[in-house]
């Protein structure tokens, strides 16, 4: 298994605004620098495994919810990724998006 380290990063970032935090708060729990949490949330930076269990510790996560979503228990990550992603789209973007979504979903419903 490959890992994406921009996946994680982003399925950090995520949980962490989840959580309310701000990058240099986490980095002050955690002893990193800022600047290294930065690069983990873009991918640039791969953390050790020690690292990446004390991010999960500290933003009360599985390490597995966060190297590969496969934590079965955390049934609002999913959609909390979901809506990162939308609300990262302008306006015009996510009214477009819900218009292929909607077709997306009446055409599914018509098929089963």
């Amino acid at each position: 298994m490959e890992l994406n380290y921009k996946v994680i990063g982003n399925r950090i970032q995520t949980r962490r605004k989840q959580k309310g935090y701000t990058q240099e708060q986490m980095a002050e729990a955690l002893d990193f620098s800022v600047g290294f949490v930065s690069q983990v949330e873009r991918g640039v930076t791969k953390l050790s495994l020690d690292s990446l269990a004390d991010v999960a510790e500290f933003l009360e996560c599985s390490i597995s919810s966060i190297a590969d979503d496969t934590d079965r228990q955390d049934y609002n990550y999913f959609q909390t990724d979901f809506n990162s992603l939308y609300e990262s789209l302008s306006y015009d973007d996510q009214r477009l998006f819900f218009f292929m979504l909607e077709v997306y979903a009446k055409t599914k419903k018509q098929q089963q």
